[in-house]
This record gives C-alpha cells, structure tokens and sequence, in this order.
C-alpha cells in the first residue's frame, strides 16, 4: 500500500511541474517580399539562452518554457530586428505572428567624384 501510495503522489507531482510550462509557437513573414515566409530567420526568447530559427515555412517552436509574459526576438541580417510580447499560460501553446521589414540605409553624406575612363581591351591568347 506505501509503494501505491508513494507512487501515486510521485505521478500528480510530476504531472503539476510539468503543468507549470507551455510552448510558444509562431510564423515570421518577410514584409518586404509580399508576405513570404521567413527562412531561417533567428528567434531568440529574451531572458533565456533558447533560440531556434525558423523552417522552410517560417514556422518555429519553444517548447517547456515557464508561464508568465515573455519577449521573442526575431532577427535576421539586413533586417530590421522584432520584439513580439507572448504570454505563456500553463500547459497551453501561445501562437505568434510577426513580420520583417528590411533595414533602410541612409547615405546622406556619400560624395562621388567624376572619374576617367578606362579602356580594358580583351586578349584572346593566341598570337
């Protein structure tokens, strides 16, 4: 009956501590290419060491994370860089969407000179 008992309150605590976490998934869009999935875009959960990248589709997924808000990262190189708030509910999956808009560059102190022409001629090799 003590092995029973033991194991039975062995399982419910396991099964609440597990309760205690959700997942957060999401899909990330590219602004700038009509709403095409984002591939491999790096998403990171602030706070944490966990990151993944996104799939072919642009889907990701964190799974085990403590409940409460949480801030996704989303970055990619020549992006402008996302922060998504997510709030994770216990034994639930939190769906987010974002999307990327490129980086604009300003050149407002660019200076260009005129230059001479070159002339590049074209040798065959054979003589």
């Amino acid at each position: 009956m003590k092995k029973l008992t033991f194991l039975f309150a062995f399982f419910l605590i396991v099964g609440v501590c597990a309760q205690e976490q959700g997942s957060i998934t999401g899909k990330i869009m590219d602004l700038e290419m009509e709403n095409e999935p984002m591939l491999l875009a790096n998403v990171q959960l602030k706070g944490f060491s966990k990151t993944t990248q996104t799939n072919f589709h642009g889907n990701f997924e964190f799974n085990n994370i403590p409940t409460g808000e949480h801030t996704l990262v989303v970055s990619y190189a020549g992006y402008e860089e996302l922060e998504i708030p997510v709030l994770v509910e216990k034994g639930k999956i939190s769906d987010v969407k974002g999307g990327l808009s490129q980086k604009t560059i300003f050149l407002n102190d660019v200076a260009m000179n005129k230059t001479d022409k070159i002339a590049f001629t074209r040798s065959s090799g054979l003589k």
